[in-house]
């Protein structure tokens, strides 16, 4: 279970934006949080956000704004990972096809060298040639192999905390006091 201790609703949201509270943004300490505490536990393992807040801020409305806001935040952050996924993947298709070409000709060149009489400048630059195409290629292939990776798990644990239980629970002042983990928004000025 993740747990959010708060002392007032707003403390959830970001100050700065001025949409309605369930079409908000969250406190980026928050989002940070939430995201965060997820990601330590296996994408398998089902998990609950549970919101402390103090008898006066909970009612129904709040409950199903609340669980609106926090699935309409993540559901925005998941949106754009998808977006960022298909440009990374878009700029490796594209680096490698403009890295193969590049490659191409290099390979060409040096066996158009290969015609000229043996020397250690026909060599440099033929050495040369061939590990300027290579190099080439290995960003292509890094983004191609390796790069998506932390976006799609990004992406998949997002979609968990979108899928995730929401519940809010009400918490009196003694009752604060004995929790030992706990999200608590800092304050703003």
């Amino acid at each position: 279970m993740i747990e959010l201790e708060l002392d007032s609703l707003e403390q959830l949201s970001n100050s700065f934006d001025p949409a309605p509270f369930h079409e908000k943004e969250l406190n980026p300490d928050a989002e940070e949080y939430i995201y965060n505490a997820v990601d330590e536990f296996p994408l398998k393992k089902p998990l609950e956000i549970m919101i402390h807040l103090p008898p006066n801020e909970v009612s129904t409305e709040i409950e199903v704004n609340l669980t609106r806001a926090i699935r309409n935040h993540f559901s925005y952050k998941n949106l754009l990972t998808e977006i960022e996924l298909r440009r990374i993947l878009y700029k490796g298709r594209t680096n490698f096809l403009i890295a193969l070409i590049f490659l191409f000709l290099c390979l060409l060149t040096i066996r158009l060298l290969s015609n000229f009489e043996e020397s250690l400048m026909k060599s440099l630059f033929s050495e040369g040639l061939l590990i300027m195409g290579w190099v080439a290629m290995w960003e292509p292939i890094n983004t191609l192999l390796y790069g998506w990776w932390p976006i799609v798990h990004k992406r998949n644990i997002y979609q968990k905390i979108i899928d995730m239980d929401i519940s809010i629970r009400t918490v009196s002042q003694a009752e604060k006091n004995t929790f030992y983990y706990r999200f608590t928004p800092k304050k703003e000025l």
